[in-house]
């Protein structure tokens, strides 16, 4: 029985310029040391075999059906790769924009640059193929062209879905660092010690934190010592400088400043104006 599939022609690109396919080699044939693309994206297919890869700051080891992406302006390295059973092609194309991200980017930020494609190999051999033969002819770029951008498009949705898995995953280690620094709060904690703690870059916790709270990590430390400094003031009678001590200030004229910027009033000020009105709704109750 026939099969009948409802298109939705409305449908966004999730792109704001598409882009245009500028080139095609086969890796076998073409394998390259240390080098960058000012304004192109290389998208690098593996066909057969296992590979080895630098791509900015990252290593990249391969296998079949995965795409390798080498956005513009990032360092990139594929004379590790080498491997005789290795066959991979590659297309570069330019005018990429997405919405919010620089020209010829096409990873979103912290997203590893080898992309499991398993699941459409398949497709993408048979588009890599068309390419390769629609070159090889006279005017057929418009079908080379056309079969590039179906590539990207294939690409960018494995790209989203794993970006989605990985924010989920960044959102339970960003808990993790929040109840870190929650239980810590009273020891000298830097951002490097939070990023040694969780096997991360400073950069790296201080984004995804950031991305997560609405706060960096060391503001919201402060706005968490300073929470527990008011309980301190309301139920018991330390000094000023012990509270200040417990919460992790180690200078108590530094701790009443940033008790004034969160609070709006300096700590001691803050403990009489909370016990005067506490006095007054106790009398109010007798």
């Amino acid at each position: 029985m026939p099969v009948s599939i409802d298109i939705d022609q409305q449908e966004a690109s999730p792109f704001e310029l598409e882009p245009r396919l500028t080139g095609f080699y086969h890796w076998n044939r073409s394998i390259r040391t240390m080098h960058q693309h000012e304004n192109c994206i290389e998208l690098n297919f593996m066909i057969s075999g296992n590979g080895t890869h630098i791509v900015g700051n990252e290593i990249c080891h391969t296998q079949p059906g995965d795409i390798i992406i080498y956005d513009s302006k990032v360092m990139h390295d594929e004379s590790l790769m080498l491997d005789s059973l290795t066959d991979a092609c590659c297309i570069a194309v330019t005018g990429l924009k997405r919405p919010g991200a620089r020209p010829n980017a096409l990873l979103p930020p912290g997203l590893h640059p080898c992309i499991p494609c398993q699941s459409i190999a398949q497709e993408l051999c048979t588009l890599y193929h068309i390419i390769e033969r629609s070159l090889a002819k006279p005017h057929g770029y418009p079908a080379a062209n056309a079969a590039a951008q179906t590539i990207v498009h294939l690409v960018w949705q494995q790209i989203s879905e794993r970006a989605v898995r990985a924010a989920g995953q960044e959102n339970m280690l960003m808990e993790r660092v929040r109840s870190y620094i929650e239980q810590h709060y009273a020891e000298a904690l830097s951002i490097r010690d939070i990023a040694q703690e969780f096997h991360a870059s400073r950069d790296y916790i201080a984004h995804a934190f950031k991305h997560t709270t609405n706060y960096a990590p060391l503001q919201y430390l402060r706005r968490w010592r300073i929470g527990k400094a008011q309980t301190l003031l309301i139920d018991t009678d330390l000094s000023l400088t012990e509270v200040a001590s417990r919460v992790g200030f180690d200078d108590p004229n530094y701790f009443s400043r940033v008790f004034r910027q969160v609070i709006g009033m300096p700590p001691g000020t803050f403990r009489r104006t909370w016990r005067a009105a506490q006095r007054k709704q106790q009398r109010a109750h007798s």
